[in-house]
């Protein structure tokens, strides 16, 4: 420690915080040298099939291995609500003048949803309704319904057969 006081000029508590460096740099070392000898450590690459996740607005891609697919998409779900979801077709008596432009101003498609507590652009599931698909927040509702999900149908038999369901858990994306 003196050659390295007086080359540096370090104090007494940066002396002491370099002992503590280089006594858990010594411990760290003889660890993985004995799990080396030990075979704790496998000779190779342990190779895992895994499926490609999309993992932001960008298309950036992450592959995870399939046993922690499950757990990255809960991850992935900003938050969890349960609401009440209806459905509707681009027909005038359930529209405005123009059935076939939402709100923000796209034209209607599958997997366009309408919702008045949600920004325009917004990604949600619905598991327990459809799966793993994922909807997007283009449209609005009357103002009256804050905590209902409207999915768009291309047909108002479609709309009509869906009904309403009630407490049905949605993840915010």
């Amino acid at each position: 420690m003196g050659l390295l006081h007086n080359t540096f000029k370090l104090t007494k508590t940066q002396r002491k915080a370099v002992a503590v460096l280089a006594v858990i740099l010594t411990l760290t070392s003889t660890r993985v040298q004995a799990a080396e000898q030990t075979s704790v450590l496998p000779d190779a690459p342990q190779w895992e099939t895994g499926s490609v996740e999309q993992n932001d607005n960008i298309g950036h891609s992450l592959i995870v291995p399939d046993r922690y697919a499950g757990e990255l998409k809960e991850a992935q779900s900003i938050r969890v609500m349960r609401v009440t979801v209806t459905a509707y077709a681009s027909v005038p008596e359930e529209t405005d003048s123009s059935p076939f432009t939402t709100a923000d101003g796209s034209q209607v498609r599958d997997g366009i949803v309408a919702a008045n507590f949600l920004k325009f652009g917004t990604r949600v599931r619905l598991p327990e309704l459809f799966g793993d698909k994922v909807f997007e927040v283009h449209d609005r509702m009357n103002a009256r319904y804050q905590d209902r999900v409207d999915i768009w149908m291309a047909s108002a038999k479609e709309d009509r057969d869906f009904g309403i369901q009630r407490n049905v858990k949605i993840e915010i994306l």
